[in-house]
């Protein structure tokens, strides 16, 4: 039983090594951060409640939670009603189904740099095949990207994110779809249950627990947001305030700035929100999913 134990020990003690050296310690030595002073170069200097009172004061720090706070309620629930509405599609007996299930995880596994290129082309003011679309109509062109409209350039950026992440939340569902037994199937056909009526009554039912983890997914996967933003809107140094997101703010601070300690802050009040925002979501899941 020692021996056992022992080589228990030695094979687990890289996965402790790890956990102790890229999770815990930066975990606790972040928090430090946020009460000092750091340029990454000379030793930390403590300044107490500091960096938390700007937070609070700082402008910045409010709009880029506002911004944040609008692209997770347009990202969250576009990309679930795509997802759902794909995964049934795709859950049904057509041809080329597998084909079709390839092009629509495609994004998913698409460079930032090639798809954000690709919107970028779609987007722009004078050659983008969108508002050729809009122009043709006898309708004026839009700025999407560049329009001083915050909420115009927040909105445009989280369709480029339903784009490339509706994909992985089309499989995770389709995999809870394909778990409906056929018994259930079944029974609903005799009962004269089909189309619109079965995906509403007993798809929808039976597939909420999955639905309710997309949703949780998505949401602190908009709350993350960076890659996104960082193609879309290019320079972060020019990154207008009216456009900025936490995600942007902390890199800027951290990286280009080197106020480690002020960085520190926005990501510890960044991480408390999504805990708050987790926790509501996890209050409301007996109203919203089904388990029986």
């Amino acid at each position: 039983m020692r021996k056992q134990g022992w080589w228990g020990f030695c094979f687990t003690l890289p996965f402790v090594i790890q956990l102790v050296v890229f999770f815990m310690f930066p975990f606790v030595f972040s928090f430090y951060l946020t009460f000092t002073k750091w340029d990454l170069f000379n030793p930390p200097a403590w300044v107490g409640l500091k960096n938390w009172i700007q937070m609070f004061q700082n402008n910045v720090f409010w709009l880029s939670l506002r911004n944040v706070f609008y692209f997770a309620l347009l990202f969250v629930p576009i990309q679930t009603i795509v997802a759902l509405l794909l995964a049934y599609l795709l859950n049904q007996q057509i041809r080329f189904k597998s084909l079709f299930r390839m092009v629509y995880f495609l994004p998913v596994i698409t460079p930032w740099v090639a798809g954000g290129l690709i919107w970028l082309w779609i987007y722009n003011s004078e050659f983008g095949i969108l508002n050729w679309v809009i122009t043709s109509m006898g309708m004026d062109g839009v700025k999407w990207v560049t329009s001083e409209k915050w909420w115009l350039v927040i909105g445009s950026i989280a369709i480029v994110n339903v784009w490339k992440g509706a994909g992985y939340s089309m499989v995770l569902l389709l995999a809870g779809m394909q778990s409906i037994s056929k018994d259930t199937i079944e029974a609903a056909r005799i009962d004269g249950t089909n189309g619109w009526t079965f995906f509403t009554k007993i798809t929808i039912p039976i597939v909420s627990p999955m639905v309710y983890m997309v949703m949780i997914l998505s949401t602190i996967s908009a709350f993350h947001a960076f890659d996104v933003f960082l193609v879309m809107l290019g320079d972060i140094n020019a990154v207008h305030d009216r456009n900025m997101v936490p995600n942007i703010l902390i890199y800027r601070d951290a990286f280009l700035n080197a106020k480690m300690g002020t960085a520190s802050a926005w990501s510890w009040g960044l991480f408390a929100i999504i805990l708050l925002v987790t926790l509501f979501q996890k209050k409301m899941e007996k109203r919203w999913v089904h388990y029986d």
